[in-house]
């Protein structure tokens, strides 16, 4: 019993220690930081056409993604410059009529009645933030931050949810992007929360080609999208 009771009472030692030791605020020029989190993407979609034709009733439904990120920041009193290196992947869904079923076939229940155009997107996005610390007192902060990052979308997986329509994605025709970025930032001690809204400054335009397996045409499928998004992370200060 005595022997139970000294381990318990070390244990809570330590995680007072390290409870301590994460709460110490740390007033550095220089720090660097990890952070994982969640993403919300809900494109806004500038076109989408099939053989030239525009579509011009669709939906978008977001998706859960999700991002990591290391960071480095130099802080100059209560203002920063936050410069970031970050993994994100992307997911959203456009929900659009069934321009391959015959109007004779298309029922309001039917599940080919309506196409979904699902993406999965993985890119490496360097940010470069400039922030202000409106509180900073003790081990609590809030900081406002924006700027813009540079986005390479490495690999684009889109799918079609049709036993008929075969898609292929040809790539896209600028793989690169640049979004602005927002951000409010709370910190206590070496723990952060940051929530970010970020806005894609141009477009980025994707082509497919298509087989229809049941009749054997082929065709095209084009679509240009911008960024919009929100994201949640949390991340600790090294």
């Amino acid at each position: 019993m005595k022997v139970l009771l000294a381990t318990s009472c070390l244990l809570l030692a330590c995680l007072s220690g390290s409870a301590q030791n994460i709460l110490q605020n740390y007033d550095k020029p220089y720090n660097f930081g990890v952070r994982v989190g969640f993403n919300s993407a809900f494109p806004i979609v500038q076109s989408l056409m099939i053989d030239n034709e525009s579509v011009g009733d669709y939906r978008i439904h977001y998706k859960v993604g999700y991002l990591a990120a290391f960071t480095f920041s130099v802080n100059i009193n209560r203002f920063f410059i936050q410069p970031s290196v970050s993994w994100y992947r992307n997911n959203a869904e456009i929900q659009f009529d069934n321009p391959f079923l015959p109007t004779t076939n298309i029922t309001t229940q039917s599940p080919e009645a309506m196409l979904r155009l699902s993406s999965e997107i993985n890119s490496l996005e360097v940010p470069i933030l400039v922030g202000y610390h409106f509180v900073k007192e003790g081990p609590y902060a809030m900081s406002f931050k924006f700027g813009p990052k540079a986005i390479y979308h490495y690999k684009s997986d889109y799918s079609l949810n049709s036993s008929t329509i075969s898609l292929q994605h040809e790539g896209n025709n600028i793989p690169y992007a640049i979004n602005f970025v927002s951000a409010v930032g709370v910190s206590i001690g070496r723990l952060f929360l940051d929530f970010s809204y970020e806005f894609g400054l141009h477009s980025v335009h994707s082509d497919f080609s298509y087989t229809n397996t049941q009749t054997g045409d082929v065709g095209t499928l084009y679509l240009s999208q911008r960024t919009n998004s929100l994201s949640f992370s949390l991340g600790f200060l090294f």
